[in-house]
């Protein structure tokens, strides 16, 4: 995962400049009419529970909005592994609201006096870190706009199980332990709720988008299996847990063109 999270992070400071450089010398677009926009993203797509590791997720996604803000979105996404089950494909569609764009000029300012009021703050209350604090609120008064949304994600798994992996340790007696994930079901579905905080150049949107997911068909059934033998005996105990993974979090960064 640290070699998936650099070559975003490679590929967004690599990005970003060109695009700063690019807006120079273009026409202001009316903002306003711009109601459709298309891009792409990658993130991390992670089960929510102890022991699950986090995955790539690539997707499209289109958006309609009307003067008042509301719209929808749908795209497509792709998840190459989740809890060791592969290629899982999805179709998002979503509700969503949209808040108005603020002209880039003075959102430095207003982004140095929010981190200078929480700084001060936090420091009065004694917080450990305000400069963190102060960093969060620079950063939050920087996007153009924020994004909030609710919909469904039908989709298709066509990976199988996981196979069975098996772990041991112990000193003086051997134990072991079983995992694997059981698919249940092909046809999956997800609610999903979530923002997308939007940074504007010229028409393009550079866009940082966490989302939390609900899994509905109960697609992914993890199982553990420990075994425990007495030491001095040939007892061995047998512990089994089967857990089905529901909740799901998503952080994906993107570039999406406006139209």
């Amino acid at each position: 995962m640290t070699m998936k999270r650099g070559v975003l992070l490679a590929f967004g400071a690599a990005l970003f400049p060109l695009l700063a450089s690019a807006q120079t010398g273009l026409p202001k677009p009316d903002y306003h009419n711009l109601s459709d926009d298309f891009g792409f993203y990658a993130g991390v797509y992670t089960p929510m529970y102890k022991g699950q590791e986090s995955d790539l997720v690539v997707g499209l996604t289109y958006g309609h909005f009307y003067s008042n803000g509301l719209g929808y979105r749908t795209g497509f996404q792709w998840v190459p592994r989740v809890a060791e089950v592969d290629d899982t494909f999805g179709f998002p569609i979503a509700i969503a609201y949209r808040t108005r764009p603020r002209d880039s000029s003075g959102r430095l300012a207003r982004g140095a006096i929010a981190a200078g009021e929480t700084f001060g703050y936090e420091v009065i209350m004694g917080y450990s870190d305000p400069l963190r604090g102060a960093l969060a609120a620079f950063l939050a008064n920087l996007f153009s706009d924020v994004e909030f949304s609710a919909g469904i994600t039908p989709g298709y798994i066509s990976g199988e199980s996981s196979p069975v992996s098996t772990a041991s340790w112990g000193v003086g007696f051997s134990n072991s332990e079983n995992t694997w994930t059981e698919k249940n079901g092909s046809l999956s579905l997800t609610l999903d709720a979530g923002a997308c905080f939007n940074y504007r150049i010229w028409r393009f949107d550079l866009k940082l988008s966490p989302a939390f997911h609900y899994n509905l068909t109960k697609n992914y059934i993890f199982n553990k299996e420990t075994f425990h033998p007495e030491e001095g005996t040939d007892i061995v105990e047998t512990v089994t847990d089967v857990q089905p993974l529901r909740w799901f979090f998503s952080l994906t960064g993107g570039l999406s063109f406006k139209f």
